[in-house]
Formats: structure tokens, C-alpha cells, sequence
């Protein structure tokens, strides 16, 4: 009984490391696409327009090497070495803030425009203007409406099961929102 444990232990040893020795080889190719999305409706933030970018309808950059169980966020920072560069928010670690491409850099911002004040000087309303980094998977930049997986880039993994032949896409899509919030004023004092 024990000699036959024994053997059965190193069969299944041995074809355990197989195994995963074949599963950590295993690696694909990721292309990141990038687009510029504006949003067309002051009253309904999912209607917009794709605009033109500096990219084309081809990937930006494709990312060699990733693997099943590694986040998109993990993915994104090993396309440093094909010139996409990415930069992620000091407090929460997995929100995109900027992506740079040779001389481009877009970067989040956003401010009040036509800010309304009352009598006592408090802010009564304005109109909130500002540009950020959204994403979502596949190749299609023409998706014209925004609405994106409620995950982020640093939570959210990878396809499963990645075999070194495979080839998946995702899209950067650098958005332009607007939104009026309480009484804006009637022009832009900013």
C-alpha cells in the first residue's frame, strides 16, 4: 500500500508541474486601442460622439506577455515598454489619471463653469466641465454611447484560460462630460 502511494504521489507531482509549468508559459497579446468620446446632451450624459484622435482605427500599442489572472491595470503598466505610459491615482491606486503616447498626454481635469453665487457668497450652482479616462473591452471604438463596466481597470482581470496564440482588445476612452448642478449662472465666469 505504501510503495503504491508513493508512486501515485510522484505521478500526480510530476503532471502538477507539468501543468502549471504550462499554464505560467502561457501568455498573450492584449491590443489597446484609444478614442476620444464628447458627450452631445446636456441632459442625458450617455449620448456623445466619438471624435477623431492622432491614432487611426489601429491599436495604439499591443502588450506582450500577459497572462490569465493579471488585472488590466497590471496589463496597462507593462505597455510602458511599447510607449504607452500610464499614471494612477495616488489615493485610489486602481483610477486611471493620465495616459501619455509619444508627445500626447491627456490627463483628467475638471472644473465649475458658470459658477452662481447668493448674496452671502455661497456657491449656488454651476456647470461641472471635465475630461476622464473610462474603458471597456473589445475593439469597436464607433460605441457611441457611454456606458461603461462599473469595475475598475485595477480590479477587473483579464480574460481566463489565455493560450500564447490569443489576441483580446480594449478600449482607453478619453471622455468629455458636462452637467449642470443647482443654478448655473447664465454665462461662463471662468
Amino acid at each position: 500500500m505504501r510503495k503504491t502511494f508513493k508512486k501515485l504521489a510522484a505521478v500526480a507531482l510530476a503532471s502538477a508541474m507539468t501543468l502549471s509549468s504550462s499554464v505560467m508559459a502561457s501568455a498573450a497579446t492584449m491590443n489597446v486601442y484609444v478614442r476620444k468620446w464628447t458627450q452631445t446632451s446636456s441632459t442625458n450624459t450617455y449620448e456623445g460622439t466619438v471624435t477623431p484622435n492622432p491614432f487611426g482605427l489601429n491599436p495604439v500599442v499591443k502588450v506582450k506577455g500577459v497572462t490569465s489572472g493579471m488585472t488590466y491595470k497590471k496589463a496597462l503598466e507593462m505597455a510602458e515598454d511599447a510607449g504607452l505610459t500610464t499614471t494612477w491615482d495616488k489615493k485610489n491606486p486602481n483610477y486611471l489619471t493620465s495616459v501619455g503616447y509619444g508627445d500626447i498626454l491627456w490627463e483628467n481635469n475638471g472644473a465649475n463653469h458658470n459658477v452662481n453665487k447668493d448674496a452671502a457668497g455661497n456657491t449656488i450652482g454651476a456647470i461641472w466641465k471635465g475630461d476622464s479616462w473610462m474603458w471597456y473591452t473589445g475593439d469597436n471604438l464607433g460605441y457611441d454611447v457611454a456606458k461603461y463596466p462599473e469595475t475598475t481597470l485595477g480590479e477587473t482581470l483579464v480574460p481566463a484560460n489565455l493560450k500564447d496564440d490569443d489576441v483580446f482588445s480594449m478600449v482607453l476612452s478619453y471622455d468629455h462630460s458636462e452637467f449642470a448642478w443647482g443654478t448655473p449662472a447664465k454665462e461662463d465666469n471662468q
